[in-house]
């Protein structure tokens, strides 16, 4: 079999992983109604679209056109109003975002911010480990988390073959540094809105369902200190229950993470102006509601937003001269070029689910599933709420978490409805989070996979550690929602 059959094979198989959702579209455009005709016919759409995301039987930014392509088509929404989905002002924020972030990779600030806490985290096996999931976490919350599983995995590694004793102390060291990075990357991006994606899906759908918004501020109010307790416990529990480390010194590693650091040498130019730019953008975004008030007093017609802050971010890195010495003395700190590694896929995959969220809402499906569960459901709000997490969680365990939060946010808020609860954040948030709490296979996050294929680290290990740690997020995400969220919104 040549090279070309095979890949026409390979082609077909991807493309007849297409037809459930293609049959289940047209089994419901037939069964249309005057009555629940936009009911079913948005809901073939969305289960046409899931199918292709789920499947990848066309590439991701195809399938997420689809919405785009039927619902005006069957007059659901117009084409105005379902186009508007694709550049809204959560894609604008994300694309300022996704500029800053790249910018900080591009010029290895992020590198310069890990070496420095981890020269600060002592000799010992349990304070560099503590220093490493710390580093991951915090870089996590503004960066890639998949990007920041990849810079710090080489130095988990270069830290943990200089304790390359034998016996088990340093088997276990080994294992809770890799374990330590996959786990504190996908802890880290919850904690800021810009986290990781889901969080952008959330608050997108919010503005898009509800009217309603949820500054970058309000976010870090609650998103901070749920990440550091997350936090916390995983490292208790994998250094000092699962897989217990030593507290001896090591002082040779202590010279390794302070060598490291020297090697970085002074902060250069470019580092220097996209500190500056980063830390300017992040006092915006958590000043933005006391600036607003100050504007509105100045001329009320004027605005400050969240996605006008991300976009002038990115417009800026863009013009601003990098000063670096090396090269061009007036290369911007962003080239053109630069916009190639922007995951523009992604973007078009956030507004191909909030149009298909729209078409839900608009044609009433969301809220007659909402309806029907509550119905058909005896249970309370506290044990509904722990099935939902339970649920969000485990199956993100085996599909993108991206595509998990684009389908199952929306059916969360229809629920939320049904049950006549004002506050939609108690079921929404707590399900969103446990969408980036999947920590036992590599299937489960791009941090997951990058620390599985260094091959440092087994997949029974994983999965032995990550079972125990989803119990434990499960019930901290449901004490959250149950207690904490009620008093915040």
């Amino acid at each position: 079999m040549n090279v070309n059959e095979k890949e026409r094979k390979y082609t077909l198989r991807r493309l007849l992983t297409a037809l459930p959702g293609l049959a289940f579209y047209l089994f419901m455009f037939s069964l249309r109604n005057e009555e629940f005709g936009e009911i079913y016919l948005s809901v073939g759409i969305a289960v046409l679209t899931v199918n292709l995301w789920i499947a990848e039987s066309i590439p991701i930014y195809l399938a997420s056109l689809i919405p785009l392509l039927l619902i005006p088509l069957h007059g659901i929404l117009s084409f105005e109003k379902s186009i508007s989905n694709y550049y809204n002002n959560t894609i604008r924020f994300f694309l300022g975002g996704f500029l800053l972030a790249y910018s900080i990779e591009k010029w290895h600030l992020h590198k310069r911010i890990a070496y420095k806490i981890l020269s600060y985290t002592g000799e010992n096996p349990r304070g560099i480990l503590a220093g490493m999931m710390l580093s991951t976490c915090l870089i996590s919350m503004w960066i890639s988390n998949t990007a920041t599983a990849i810079m710090m995995l080489p130095v988990a590694i270069s830290v943990s073959s200089i304790l390359n004793n034998s016996g088990s102390i340093h088997r276990n060291f080994f294992i809770c540094m890799m374990l330590g990075i996959a786990y504190s990357a996908n802890i880290g991006g919850i904690a800021t809105i810009t986290g990781t994606p889901p969080n952008i899906v959330y608050k997108g759908y919010l503005e898009t369902l509800h009217k309603l918004d949820i500054s970058f501020f309000q976010w870090m109010i609650f998103g901070i200190p749920l990440s550091l307790i997350m936090l916390w416990i995983t490292y208790h529990l994998l250094s000092g229950f699962l897989f217990k480390i030593s507290k001896r010194p090591s002082q040779s590693v202590a010279n390794l993470l302070d060598e490291q650091y020297e090697e970085l040498g002074k902060i250069s130019t470019p580092e220097k102006r996209t500190l500056i730019i980063f830390t300017l953008t992040a006092l915006l975004w958590i000043l933005n509601e006391p600036i607003q008030h100050l504007i509105q007093l100045i001329n009320p017609s004027w605005t400050l937003k969240e996605h006008q802050i991300a976009l002038g971010a990115g417009i800026i890195l863009l013009i601003s001269p990098s000063g670096n010495r090396k090269g061009n003395r007036f290369s911007p700190l962003l080239v053109p070029k630069d916009l190639k590694s922007i995951n523009w896929n992604i973007l078009i995959l956030f507004g191909g689910g909030m149009c298909m969220a729209k078409g839900l809402a608009v044609s009433g499906a969301l809220e007659q599933l909402g309806i029907l569960i509550k119905e058909n459901s005896h249970f309370s709000i506290g044990l509904l709420l722990l099935i939902l997490i339970a649920l969000a969680l485990y199956s993100t365990e085996i599909m993108s978490n991206v595509a998990l939060s684009q389908i199952f946010i929306p059916v969360v808020f229809g629920i939320s409805e049904a049950f006549g609860m004002s506050n939609v954040h108690q079921f929404g948030l707590p399900v969103v989070f446990a969408c980036s709490f999947a920590f036992m296979f590599p299937i489960s996050t791009p941090p997951n996979a990058v620390v599985f294929s260094s091959g440092k680290v087994s997949m029974k290990d994983m999965a032995f550690a990550g079972f125990f740690i989803n119990i434990v997020g499960i019930l901290l995400l449901w004490a959250f929602g149950l207690y904490i969220v009620p008093h915040l919104f």
